[in-house]
């Protein structure tokens, strides 16, 4: 084990900054990347060990780009974990502010590369909010103008151009404090230089008053907090609501563009429609989901309800929340992971891939492991559609890791929704007072020390070779008693669970738009096959 300081850290950085500046010496940092992965490091604080996974990041991420790599390369994925690590350290340590909004930027940076531009706008905000990061900026604004070339709605797309030129205009204040690299792209040449140049000649921002000006129609005053509550959370599917909050916002409008296909006259309108039936499906099961959580926000913590007031209840002392609240969080976590599956079985139908119903899977839909290295399936190796990649990339953050194989590059934070899924549907899985939560594992000393006396005495009767004594065997099965009955359950304080509930509804509610977009660039690349073809404009209730 080696301990690593503030010092030693930076003395370290200073290296990778060299080294990355130095064309020459990519091999000096790719091998300093891989040394730094394989040794195990004793951390001073969380602030170091946050500091570590950032270096790591920026070497990882100088080494592999999304445009020179496989889009299914592992040092992709394993570059957003180092950043992802990174990050959860740095909020846990909360003392650098700065070097925090750098990782969140370039978290930021690096998902955006990869098409995640709308779970990149998070990283972005936080950053912005920290320390009105101008890197965080430019790169927010960048991806505006990404996310309206491929927008189907122009009327959104001419909205999308208002908040880059505001932010555009914002960065320019900037222009002086900023890096002659970040300068590029506001100088003139620049994109955004450009985009400013054309902006101001063809829109002028008044036009836009009607953003805050919009009034959606309310009816009562309960659906009014609900509203507000999701888009504070930006939590609607709707691409605006990463730009503002407003009541513009209030709507669940990205749906499926018109699909072209042949004409079949044996298809009744319900069969043309099914994919379009099958999105609008996703996006109620979303919603219901979100509402669950949103009145599960209006409960308090120790409210009690009747539905079960019907039996009496095991006072066990592991301090357990079951009430209507913690019913909503978990019915509503439930509701959100199925629909990954139900994303793989809708590409699975529309990109015709021959599959058993059977068999497909959120985890397999893309691609199998073999010898522990993923193989894309051959009909999406060469593909060029960076959302369905997009998808791909959260599924590898959620998906469940091996515990005899858990490494560095596990995204801790992620990997907990598949194990927090795992015991909720299979196992045991109980939501806890925060407090409660403490007293049982930062204060229960007694059963602590008892556990590590049983250890200690095992220890000594294996060097006494006494294994086959009648102590070693009680030893041995009271310890093994313990481990069965600790692990029984999975426990997690209520605010922990809350913060994770809202992380997956946020992946799904990105994993929607993103699965929008994936089939609008299939439908504009896709050649015509046959000059027998239909696009229809799909009806809507009223």
């Amino acid at each position: 084990m080696v301990n690593l300081n503030l010092e030693k850290l930076n003395t370290l950085a200073e290296l990778v900054d060299q080294l990355i500046l130095d064309a020459t010496r990519k091999k000096e940092l790719k091998e300093l990347l891989k040394v730094h992965l394989e040794t195990a490091f004793i951390f001073e604080n969380d602030f170091c060990e946050g500091y570590f996974y950032y270096i790591l990041g920026n070497c990882s991420s100088d080494l592999y780009h999304y445009k020179n790599e496989s889009w299914y390369s592992q040092d992709l994925i394993n570059t957003v974990s180092l950043y992802q690590k990174s990050v959860f350290y740095l909020k846990k340590a909360s003392s650098d502010k700065n070097l925090l909004s750098f990782a969140l930027t370039n978290l930021g940076n690096f998902l955006s590369s990869q098409g995640r531009c709308f779970c990149a706008q998070y990283y972005w905000d936080q950053a912005i909010e920290l320390n009105e990061n101008p890197v965080a900026i430019i790169a927010k604004a960048q991806s505006l103008l990404f996310i309206s070339s491929n927008l189907y709605d122009e009327y959104h797309t001419e909205i999308h151009y208002f908040f880059t030129n505001k932010l555009v205009k914002k960065v320019k204040l900037m222009f002086e404090a900023l890096e002659l690299e970040q300068k590029l792209p506001l100088q003139p040449h620049g994109n955004l230089y450009t985009f400013n140049q054309w902006y101001e000649q063809h829109y002028q921002d008044g036009e836009f008053k009607f953003i805050k000006e919009y009034e959606q129609k309310i009816r009562t005053k309960i659906e009014g907090r609900y509203l507000r509550w999701s888009a504070k959370n930006k939590l609607f599917v709707n691409d605006l609501n990463d730009l503002c909050i407003d009541e513009i916002v209030f709507q669940d409008v990205i749906g499926l563009p018109s699909i072209t296909q042949r004409i079949n006259t044996s298809l009744s309108l319900k069969e043309q429609l099914v994919f379009h039936s099958n999105f609008d499906e996703l996006r109620n099961e979303y919603a219901y989901a979100r509402y669950l959580i949103f009145q599960a926000s209006e409960i308090k913590d120790e409210s009690k309800h009747f539905y079960n007031a019907t039996y009496a209840h095991t006072d066990d002392t592991l301090h357990a929340i079951d009430n209507l609240k913690t019913s909503h969080l978990k019915s509503a976590f439930r509701v959100l992971y199925s629909i990954f599956e139900k994303i793989s079985y809708f590409l699975t139908k529309y990109l015709k891939f021959e599959v058993n119903d059977r068999h497909i899977s959120f985890s397999k839909v893309f691609g199998n492991n073999k010898n522990r290295r993923f193989q894309p399936r051959e009909v999406l190796k060469n593909s060029k559609n960076y959302f369905i990649h997009a998808l791909f990339y959260i599924l590898k953050e959620i998906e469940e890791v091996d515990s005899d194989h858990f490494d560095i590059f596990t995204n801790s934070k992620q990997h907990r929704l598949s194990k927090i899924r795992n015991h909720l549907e299979h196992r045991s899985f109980r939501i806890v007072d925060d407090f409660g939560y403490r007293l049982n594992t930062e204060f229960d000393f007694y059963h602590r020390t008892m556990y590590e006396k049983l250890l200690t005495r095992k220890h000594e009767l294996i060097e006494e070779n006494l294994i086959n004594s009648d102590e070693f065997k009680e030893v041995s099965e009271q310890i093994q008693d313990k481990e069965k009955k600790a692990n029984y359950i999975l426990e997690m304080p209520i605010s922990e669970f809350e913060e994770s509930l809202l992380t997956l509804a946020r992946l799904i509610r990105n994993s929607l738009m993103y699965l929008s977009l994936a089939v609008h660039l299939e439908e504009s690349c896709r050649e015509e096959e046959d000059k027998l073809v239909l696009s229809r404009v799909v009806p809507l209730k009223k």
